[in-house]
């Protein structure tokens, strides 16, 4: 039997089922992407429900926008009983099923993980996170200090913030904000 990291390991979420939708065994999909094109032609899936730690193969024969979400129905599940039990299941596709992208775009699990520095050399830590705040992304970058501390810092991602970036590597070079480094204590 795969372990569960192996299943995982080349795909991607991009939904969490949330709910049923009727009595006729639909359900709502909360997507993870903004990206319209993942759902037009959604079909083979794996579904992992994180808290159970169970997973299945689903074949979805329905898929609709409604809204902020998507209306969903998956083979075999005919009924509002038999749609319950899909609730919380996050859906998973393989990561060769995803658009293809300019050079100078990547989706966010190719950040997840690389080390940034500033251009001077000097290691931030690693991307734990993105933040969207609307007006534009933000790191979230973990640097463990010792076996016990951590420290974290938000960087704004703004493109031109970036100095380079290569999805094959695993680094990051960002400029050092001027602002941002201030120790000076801001007094009321």
């Amino acid at each position: 039997m795969k372990r569960l990291e192996d299943l995982l390991k080349d795909r991607i979420a991009i939904g969490e089922i949330s709910n049923t939708h009727g009595l006729d065994g639909r359900m709502k999909l909360f997507p993870l992407s903004n990206e319209e094109s993942l759902f037009e032609n959604l079909t083979d899936v794996l579904l992992y429900n994180p808290k159970t730690r169970k997973f299945l193969y689903a074949k979805i024969t329905e898929i609709k926008k409604a809204n902020k979400l998507y209306i969903i129905r998956i083979a075999g599940v005919e009924n509002i009983a038999s749609a319950q039990r899909y609730k919380d299941f996050v859906i998973y596709i393989n990561k060769n099923e995803l658009p293809e992208l300019n050079d100078d775009e990547f989706y966010y699990f190719e950040l997840l993980g690389k080390n940034v520095y500033y251009e001077d050399g000097e290691y931030i830590g690693k991307i734990k996170d993105i933040l969207e705040t609307g007006a534009n992304e933000v790191l979230i970058i973990e640097n463990q200090i010792n076996k016990y501390e951590k420290d974290e810092t938000l960087y704004p991602l703004l493109k031109e913030n970036l100095i380079s970036f290569n999805k094959e590597k695993d680094d990051i070079t960002v400029k050092r904000l001027e602002w941002y480094e201030d120790d000076t204590e801001d007094r009321d």
